[in-house]
């Protein structure tokens, strides 16, 4: 069984801390006018189809809230729609909808504000996806029919 909840490890010493915050700021100079990146310090960019999960109001890693709508909007602020929303349009368009499938583990509080690519060098985060495997979508196949025989 994979752990899904992150737990308070891997504490940072002071010298890493400070090399942490110089990463950091090269890190939101790139994803935050790219990506509007929350510097959550657990980057899961490449799963989520290059939008930032933490955009979400409820912080939501895997997956919309129940209160999304059909056509969009988010709960929270009817006005936008919903990141996942976004998230799932985009993974179509760009063919890596099998990562929405991947759980995620649960967002690590010590992580935040650090820097990513330190936590990914360190292994206290998981490095990114660049490419889906292409056993993927069988199994993607399998798991949708799964939940529809389950419904049925």
């Amino acid at each position: 069984m994979k752990n899904l909840a992150t737990l308070n490890v891997h504490t940072m010493k002071a010298g890493e801390r400070r090399l942490s915050r110089v990463l950091l700021l090269f890190e939101q100079i790139v994803k935050v006018p790219l990506f509007r990146c929350k510097s959550c310090g657990e980057c899961i960019l490449s799963s989520t189809a290059f939008v930032c999960s933490q955009n979400c109001p409820k912080r939501m890693r895997n997956g919309p809230c129940g209160g999304t709508r059909e056509d969009g909007p988010c709960e929270v602020f009817p006005e936008r729609k919903c990141v996942w929303h976004r998230i799932y349009t985009r993974s179509k368009l760009l063919h890596r909808t099998s990562l929405l499938y991947r759980i995620q583990p649960i967002h690590n509080w010590n992580l935040e504000r650090t820097s990513s690519w330190l936590n990914v060098f360190r292994k206290r985060a998981k490095g990114p996806v660049l490419f889906p495997r292409k056993e993927d979508s069988p199994r993607l196949k399998d798991i949708i029919s799964d939940g529809v025989a389950t419904k049925n």
